[in-house]
């Protein structure tokens, strides 16, 4: 069998070569783009039907009054909420559609009232439920309205301004930012430091007409998230990390080998194959504690999560400080030598030079679908960064009583609960009463009877 290519005269028309190699292999790569198309399309198609036949509710938390529960308490509730994630397999993502269990923990100030809420699958909730009365047994738990459906608008807009952003990590996910374990000096031994104090306090600072929005969406990671920090630890101690082996490697090897095996001992040894010896003894103090902070957040469970901010209000009413003060707040477990967070000058409402009043537009109701879709929106691969669970019970957890005196945050003062199952009961006997008697005792009292 032979096979004829007829290439056409390098001399022709420009135009005669592109349709020759079009017609010969370049229809290729539209088919194959447009294949591409096809399977994406399948999948989001799949995906979207997947989660209309799920329901979602919003749960309204009020913080246990005098709580003394530190962050310790939400970091034990995240390790248990892990339970809901479930590896996806090849028939689950494209034929069935589903996707991995996210939850939305939002921190909501109306007017300046603030409220605790999580958003979630309604088949979760015993489950959410369960974890919180287990660490906070005095705290309240009410299934409310969307506060979010209200705010059907479009921007621009003649009534309301706006301002959004979703927040970042700076460095790699496997540095850690400062968490709640550096807001107690252990030195001094004086009383915890809630860091939640600031954020609470900035969010106070409005009135009616004016709302502030913070969300955590937050989906469990695979438990083999870490495995990538074992590169980023060798680059900093000089270690030489471990290679992929492919065929082309292996056979390079070989060749390596087989020249090397010629050379002499000695010179072989004195050129130990150029590896960079392990710098871990001469490291600083610093960098030593870099390594360590790696480790320790690598050793625990980790989520994907995604930071949004909103703060939207009536045109006379909107104050550009209040959107600073509520960011200002997460800069406290900024650390310039791990990690920190910063916005997102993708999705950020603010600092465009170009086309400003339309990209603003664009981002303003983009943000805000993004927000009110919480985790329905996201896609693989824009999950989030990871977070381990003490980070996430840094950046969420009920404000402790001794540090934070913010009135305005939804309190509860006594948790409702029904009367125990083994509560003792006996039966009684009525006895006769003479007719006498009940009429006597059922008369209306006299009319000067003194009061």
């Amino acid at each position: 069998m032979e096979i004829v290519i007829d290439f056409p005269n390098l001399n022709s028309n420009p135009l005669v070569l592109m349709w020759w190699f079009f017609r010969t292999i370049g229809w290729i790569i539209p088919v194959f783009f447009f294949v591409l198309v096809l399977i994406f399309g399948w999948q989001s198609y799949i995906r979207n039907h997947y989660r209309t036949k799920r329901k979602y509710i919003l749960l309204a938390i009020d913080v246990p009054k005098d709580n003394e529960q530190t962050p310790k308490a939400a970091e034990n509730i995240f390790n248990h909420l892990a339970g809901a994630h479930q590896p996806l397999e090849f028939h689950d993502k494209w034929w069935t559609g589903e996707i991995p269990n996210s939850f939305s923990l939002e921190i909501v100030s109306l007017g300046g009232y603030i409220q605790f809420i999580v958003h979630l699958v309604e088949e979760y909730r015993d489950m959410v439920e369960a974890m919180i009365y287990a660490q906070y047994p005095d705290a309240e738990i009410t299934e409310v309205e969307d506060y979010t459906k209200k705010w059907n608008i479009k921007f621009p807009n003649e009534e309301y301004k706006f301002w959004g952003t979703e927040l970042k990590l700076r460095a790699s996910e496997f540095y850690p930012i400062r968490t709640y374990t550096e807001f107690e000096d252990k030195v001094s031994k004086e009383a915890y430091k809630d860091s939640m104090a600031a954020m609470l306090e900035s969010m106070t600072r409005i009135g009616p007409g004016e709302e502030i929005w913070v969300q955590l969406v937050i989906t469990p990671a695979d438990n083999d998230w870490y495995e990538g920090s074992e590169s980023v630890i060798d680059k900093i101690i000089g270690a030489k990390g471990k290679e992929k082996h492919s065929l082309f490697k292996s056979a390079a090897d070989f060749v390596g080998y087989v020249a090397n095996s010629v050379i002499s001992t000695t010179e072989a040894s004195s050129n130990h194959g150029g590896e960079t010896p392990n710098q871990m003894l001469y490291l600083t103090p610093g960098k030593k504690d870099v390594v360590a902070a790696i480790e320790k957040k690598t050793s625990k469970v980790g989520y994907h999560t995604k930071i949004r901010l909103v703060y939207i209000a009536e045109k006379d009413k909107y104050k550009k400080r209040i959107p600073h003060g509520v960011y200002g707040a997460f800069k406290q477990f900024n650390t310039y030598d791990l990690n920190s967070i910063k916005p997102d000058s993708k999705t950020l409402t603010g600092g465009v030079v170009f086309f400003k009043k339309t990209r603003l537009t664009w981002r303003s109701n983009k943000m805000l679908y993004r927000y009110k879709s919480r985790g329905h929106w996201l896609e693989p691969g824009y999950y989030g960064k990871v977070f381990n669970t003490e980070e996430l019970a840094t950046l969420y957890h009920f404000p402790v009583s001794a540090s934070v005196k913010t009135p305005s945050v939804q309190r509860t003062e006594s948790k409702k609960s029904q009367p125990p199952i083994s509560l003792p009961t006996e039966e009684f006997r009525v006895e006769p009463v003479d007719q006498f008697e009940l009429n006597t005792a059922s008369a209306a009292p006299p009319e000067d009877l003194p009061t």
